[in-house]
């Protein structure tokens, strides 16, 4: 889609990938703080797959004692956690094929050496899209390859003009 998501509009998904957060920090960061703000001003709630929830989920030393900035967001309602996908829907999983052969070849990489969590990205996407729970997905994450290969397969799969990326490190640089 050639014009920027609207945040607040209500048919808009967000999918976060696990740098958008990393790179945010602590809760007491001013980034985090306005990522924060940012989804609470616009009426927007984060969907990160379970397996970018997981990578959160390992850091608790560096964060609060007692509570880690993904949890904080979970509770405050900004970001919630995708059910897991249905990998029978041949939709979702054709998608996370395409996202894995397309990070694969723009990166120089063997498909085996793929993160899950990127292909967890697409398979989010695809299932809003494709069970009409949402008209547009923003693909929110700092890895180019993943999130360019999210768009492409998407398109490809018959969500033209449905699906944007937005550079997580874009994102933070324009809120804060």
């Amino acid at each position: 889609m050639s014009e920027s998501l609207d945040p607040s509009h209500e048919t808009v998904v967000w999918v976060a990938d696990t740098g958008l957060f990393i790179a945010c920090g602590r809760q007491q960061n001013n980034k985090y703080t306005a990522l924060k703000q940012f989804a609470q001003r616009n009426d927007t709630t984060f969907v990160i797959p379970q397996r970018v929830y997981d990578e959160l989920g390992g850091a608790p030393d560096r964060s609060t004692p007692g509570q880690m900035p993904i949890n904080s967001a979970i509770t405050d309602g900004w970001v919630t956690v995708a059910d897991e996908p249905d990998y029978t829907n041949s939709t979702v999983s054709k998608v996370m094929d395409t996202v894995r052969g397309y990070i694969a070849r723009s990166s120089n990489r063997d498909e085996d050496d793929i993160e899950k969590a990127d292909t967890a990205l697409a398979a989010v996407a695809a299932t809003h899209l494709d069970n009409g729970d949402a008209r547009y997905v923003c693909i929110v994450t700092t890895d180019v390859d993943a999130g360019e290969g999210v768009v492409a397969a998407l398109a490809a799969h018959g969500f033209v003009d449905r699906i944007q990326f937005k550079n997580g490190f874009e994102l933070i640089k324009e809120i804060t």
